[in-house]
């Protein structure tokens, strides 16, 4: 039975004959075995998701239109009951505290995730300027240097350095997009 490829199996599977369904049963349980348990990191969690997978594909075999993606399906299936288990797991950790601590808490949450989600927006697109440009960048808001003391320590005329920090602006203006800069949203409202 094992020249049979999985197609055929799975159409004899969806005409009724169980032996076919117990042969793709067995052809692909240790890839799932193997796919559920790198996830969930738990052999017994592991088996109960294939278990229940393959109940699922079991009882919707009709549905399967394209034989060919019974892999595919599977991962699918291994997939949401996976994430169902660790749903679990999360909800389990939590700890349920005073509703109004948790409003004090969520203003400082989201304001945390905005900064985090914007100083990596702003970071990658200072790696993208030239090394020189990052210089720029870094001595005038990271290190507080003037313009007129960079221009110094760099060895060029305040106005190359001046003209040299617009473009870096207009450069990081349009890479960090609208998200993140409140105050083009604003100029926006001002002129309509």
């Amino acid at each position: 039975m094992n020249d049979i490829s999985y197609i055929e199996l799975l159409n004899q599977a969806k005409s009724g004959d169980l032996r076919a369904w117990a042969d793709l049963q067995n052809r692909f349980s240790s890839f799932a075995n193997q796919f559920a348990c790198k996830i969930l990191k738990d052999e017994d969690l592991a088996q109960d998701v294939v278990q229940e997978s393959f109940w699922d594909l079991y009882r919707n075999l009709e549905k399967i239109t394209t034989p060919a993606a019974f892999p595919s399906l599977l991962k699918r299936t291994l997939i949401k009951y996976v994430d169902r288990i660790l749903r679990k797991k999360e909800s389990q950790n939590l700890i349920f505290v005073d509703p109004i601590q948790i409003d004090q808490n969520s203003e400082k949450l989201d304001f945390s995730l905005l900064e985090k989600e914007c100083f990596e927006t702003i970071s990658k697109n200072v790696k993208k300027l030239d090394p020189d440009d990052q210089k720029l960048i870094e001595l005038y808001y990271y290190q507080n240097y003037s313009l007129v003391e960079i221009s110094k320590s760099e060895g060029k005329t305040l106005s190359f350095i001046k003209k040299r920090h617009i473009r870096v602006k207009r450069i990081l203006r349009n890479g960090i997009g609208e998200t993140f800069r409140p105050e083009a949203n604003s100029s926006f409202m001002v002129a309509a």
